[in-house]
C-alpha cells in the first residue's frame, strides 16, 4: 500500500527557478583565508601524551618530544559524536610545525560538530618510520580508548592525513602496530586501531599485494605531473579493484583548503555523523496530480545534528520503472525523523521513449520526434499547495518509507494543450507503453515552450546530407540549430561554452542537459550556446560531428556580436554529448582556411577548453588537447567512467592541464543536480577550476 505523505498544516507556492537570487552557487570550496578565519574559535585542549611514560616503544624519543595528540572538541549544542585524527605532513611531525596547518583543518572540522585530534608523532626525519606509523596506529587506539572521555562513538572514528601523513596513514593501516592486543594489560592496545574511514590529501603509499580493502576512503590529489602525485591515481584504480568505496578529486593545481567543504558532505552521506540508523525508501513523486516525468526529491533533516539530506532521484527509462518512481537503498537512505521536502522538476515530458526499438526504427517517428524542451529552467517546490502557509515536512518513521507518496502542485492548475501534430507517429491507443506516454506527456506540453529563444540555424540555406522525411519534409530534426543564450552585460565574463545534451544519440535532453545549462551559465556570466544536433536513426555520428564544428566555428566568427573572446570558447558535453565532445574536440579538429568562401570555415574549429559529464571518448592526441574537466560516478559504469580514465592520463602525461571529479555512488543522467549535496557539487567546482586555469578573468 502506498503511503501519501503530507505536510503538517500543508505548504505553500512554487519556487521557479530562474535567476541567480534562487540557485546561487553551492559552497563546495573554502578559501585559506576562511579556514584560518574558523581557526580563531577558541583554543585547543592541552596536548596529550599517548604512550605511557616508561613505555619501552618510545625510549628512543626525548621526553619533549613523546607523541600526543591535541584534541579539538565541539559544544554540546553541535557535537556529532564523531572523531578525526589529523595526521600532519613532514613539516608537522616535528615540534616545531606540530600547529601549521592540521590545526586550521582541526578547528575547521571543530566548529562542523567533529571532534579534532592532532598527531605530534616522533620526527619522521631522525626516526625509525615503524615507530612513526606505530605512532599512528596508537593515536587511534587511544581516542577510542578514551571515546567517553572525549564524547566521541568508538565505531565513528576516522582520519585525515596531509601530504606525508597522507602516506604514513595508509602504511598504518598494514602495520603490525595496528593489529589490536585483547589480552593486554594495555586497555588502549585492546582498541582496533583502523579507522572508521579516511581522507588522504595529496599523499599515498600503495597498498601492499595482498591488502584486505580500505575503510572508505576520500582522496585529493593533484594532475600536474611536476606535483609527482600520479601515485594516487594508481591508488583510487586499486581501491576500486578491492571494492572499497572511494570518492576521488584530481585537481589540477593543489588545492589548498578548499576540499574540506566537499569531505564534510562525504563524511555526512556516509552516515560517520550519526549513530542513528538509517532506512530504504521507495515511493512515488507527483506533480500535479502525475507522476513527475525527470527530477528528483530532496530530504533535509530538521533539527538532527549530523543526519544529512537524503536525494531520492526520478531518472527513468524503459528498463520496467514506472514514471515518477525513486529508489534510496539502504545504506544512503535517511535516519528516522522530520525532514522538509524539495521536489525538483528537471522536465515535463518523458523523453526516454525514443529509446523503445520499435519507435526508433520508425523513419517518420525518427524525424517528428519533439525533442525541444519542456520547460525553460529547474523548478523547484518546496509546499504542497499554493495555498500552504508552510514549507513541506514529513516524518520518516520506519514502516512508512517503502511505500510513498510524495504529491505537490503548482501555482496553476493543470492546463491541456493541443499536442503537435506527428505524421506517422502511431495513435495512443497502441499497446507500445512508450508511445501511449509520449502521447500523454505531449497533452500537458506547450511546443515551442515559453521563454526559449528561436534557434539559429547553422545551415540557413540546408544543412548538407539532410534526409526529408516520407513525405518529402524536412523538419526540426534534420535542421542543425543553435539556442543561444547571452548573460547580462554587468555578469559577462566574456568566456562562452557550446552545450552539447545527452540521449545517446537517438534524443536530446535538451531541458535538464541543454536549455537549463545554458541559463545557470548565463548566471555565472558565460554565454551559453545549445547545440540542436542530428541523431539516429537518420543520421550518423560524422554527422552530428560535423554539427558540433559548424556550431564552434559560428560561435567563434561571431564572437563580436555575441560579445565573447574568441579564445575562451569551451565545450560541455553530457553522456552522448560528452562522447560527441571527445569526437569533435578532441580527435578530429579543423584548421580555419583562410582561402574558404564560406566565412565559417575560416576559423577553427578547436575548442579553448572542455568538460565532459558522465562520459567522453578516448582521446587519441592528447598533447593538442584543450585543458579539461570532468565528472562522473563509478556506479555510472566503465562504458562513462573508462574514457574519462584515458582523458586522465593522457593529458597528464602531455602536461596539459586536467582535473577529474570521480564519486562512489549515482546514477547515470543527474545532470547539475541543484541541491544534491553530493552530485551537485561539480558545478561550482568547474566555475572554480575556470578560474583558476585564467579561463574565466578575475572578477573586478
Amino acid at each position: 500500500m502506498m503511503q501519501t505523505i503530507r505536510g503538517g498544516a500543508a505548504l505553500v507556492c512554487v519556487m521557479v527557478l530562474t535567476g541567480g537570487l534562487f540557485w546561487p552557487l553551492p559552497r563546495t570550496v573554502l578559501t585559506r583565508s576562511e579556514v584560518q578565519s574558523a581557526a580563531q574559535a577558541g583554543p585547543a585542549a592541552e596536548a596529550v601524551q599517548i604512550w605511557p611514560a616508561d613505555a619501552a616503544a618510545i625510549e628512543d624519543v626525548a621526553a619533549g618530544e613523546r607523541p600526543s595528540i591535541t584534541p579539538f572538541l565541539p559544544g554540546s549544542e553541535t557535537r556529532t559524536g564523531a572523531a578525526v585524527l589529523v595526521v600532519p605532513g613532514l613539516a608537522n611531525s616535528t615540534p616545531s610545525g606540530a600547529r601549521t596547518g592540521a590545526t586550521d583543518v582541526a578547528r575547521w572540522l571543530r566548529e562542523q560538530g567533529i571532534a579534532a585530534f592532532v598527531l605530534r608523532s616522533r620526527p619522521v626525519n631522525s626516526s625509525p618510520r615503524a615507530h612513526v606509523v606505530g605512532d599512528i596506529a596508537r593515536a587511534i587506539q587511544y581516542i577510542r580508548a578514551h571515546a567517553a572521555e572525549f564524547r566521541v562513538s568508538t565505531s565513528r572514528v576516522g582520519t585525515i592525513g596531509l601530504d606525508q601523513g597522507a602516506a604514513l596513514q595508509v602504511e598504518a593501516l598494514y602495520a603490525p602496530a595496528s593489529v589490536p592486543s585483547p589480552s593486554s594489560s594495555d586497555p588502549v592496545a585492546r582498541e582496533s586501531a583502523t579507522p572508521a574511514l579516511m581522507a588522504l590529501i595529496h599523499g599515498f603509499a600503495p597498498l601492499p599485494e595482498a591488502a584486505a580493502a580500505p575503510p572508505p576512503t576520500y582522496l585529493v590529489g593533484s594532475t600536474r605531473a611536476s606535483d609527482n602525485e600520479g601515485g594516487m591515481m594508481d591508488l583510487w584504480e586499486r581501491l576500486r579493484v578491492l571494492r572499497s568505496p572511494v570518492d576521488a578529486h584530481f585537481v589540477s593545481s593543489p588545492a589548498g583548503p578548499t576540499w574540506l567543504p566537499s569531505f564534510l558532505s562525504w563524511v555526512t552521506y556516509r552516515g560517520f555523523l550519526t549513530d542513528a540508523p538509517r532506512l530504504p525508501m521507495r515511493g512515488m513523486v507527483f506533480l500535479d496530480g502525475r507522476p513527475l516525468p525527470h527530477g528528483y526529491v530532496v530530504f533535509t533533516p530538521v533539527g538532527a545534528v549530523g543526519a544529512g539530506p537524503v536525494v531520492g532521484r526520478v531518472l527513468n527509462s524503459t528498463a520496467n520503472v514506472p514514471i515518477g518512481q525513486f529508489t534510496v537503498p539502504l545504506a544512503q537512505g535517511p535516519t528516522p525523523g522530520r525532514y522538509r521536502v524539495e521536489v525538483h522538476q528537471n522536465a515535463n515530458r518523458w523523453l526516454s521513449n525514443s529509446f523503445t526499438p520499435g519507435l526508433t526504427r520508425d523513419p517518420a517517428f525518427g524525424h517528428s520526434r519533439v525533442l525541444s524542451p519542456s520547460i525553460d529552467d529547474h523548478r523547484v517546490y518546496t509546499r504542497v499547495r499554493p495555498t500552504d502557509a508552510t514549507e513541506f515536512v514529513v516524518d520518516l518513521q520506519p514502516g512508512i518509507t517503502d511505500a510513498l507518496r510524495i504529491e505537490v502542485w503548482s501555482a496553476a492548475p493543470p492546463v491541456a494543450v493541443m499536442p503537435p501534430r506527428i505524421a506517422g507517429l502511431p495513435g495512443p491507443a497502441v499497446a507500445n507503453p512508450g508511445v501511449a506516454a509520449y502521447h500523454e506527456q505531449l497533452t500537458y506540453t506547450p511546443n515551442p515552450v515559453p521563454g526559449v529563444p528561436e534557434p539559429v540555424l547553422l545551415w540557413p540555406d540546408g544543412a548538407p546530407g539532410a534526409v526529408p522525411d516520407a513525405g518529402g519534409i524536412f523538419t526540426d530534426e534534420d535542421k542543425p540549430a543553435l539556442y543561444v543564450y547571452t548573460p547580462a552585460a554587468n555578469l559577462s565574463t566574456r568566456t562562452a561554452m557550446l552545450v552539447l545534451p545527452g540521449g545517446a544519440f537517438t534524443n536530446r535532453a535538451i531541458d535538464q542537459e541543454g536549455i537549463q545549462i545554458a541559463r545557470w551559465l548565463n548566471r555565472q556570466g558565460i554565454a551559453a550556446f545549445v547545440l540542436r544536433y542530428r541523431i539516429r536513426p537518420n543520421y550518423s555520428g560524422e554527422v552530428s560531428t560535423a554539427d558540433a564544428h559548424r556550431a564552434m566555428r559560428h560561435i567563434r566568427a561571431n564572437a563580436a556580436t555575441y560579445r565573447v573572446a574568441p579564445d575562451r570558447i569551451g565545450v560541455i558535453g553530457f553522456s552522448a554529448g560528452a562522447e560527441l565532445e571527445g569526437d569533435a574536440f578532441f580527435n578530429s579538429v579543423l584548421p580555419g582556411d583562410a582561402a574558404a568562401s564560406d566565412l565559417l570555415d575560416r576559423v577553427s574549429t578547436a575548442s579553448n577548453f572542455n568538460v565532459l559529464i558522465y562520459g567522453g571518448r578516448n582521446a587519441r592526441t592528447p598533447a593538442t588537447a584543450a585543458p579539461t574537466f570532468m565528472f562522473v560516478t563509478l556506479e555510472d559504469g566503465g562504458n562513462h567512467l573508462a574514457p574519462q580514465i584515458n582523458v586522465l592520463n593522457g593529458l597528464r602525461a602531455a602536461g596539459v592541464p586536467v582535473e577529474a571529479h570521480w564519486y562512489q555512488d549515482g546514477p547515470h543522467g543527474t545532470s547539475m543536480s541543484p541541491g544534491d549535496p553530493q552530485l551537485g557539487q561539480w558545478p561550482a567546482l568547474m566555475v572554480e577550476w575556470l578560474k583558476r586555469e585564467s579561463l574565466i578573468p578575475p572578477a573586478p
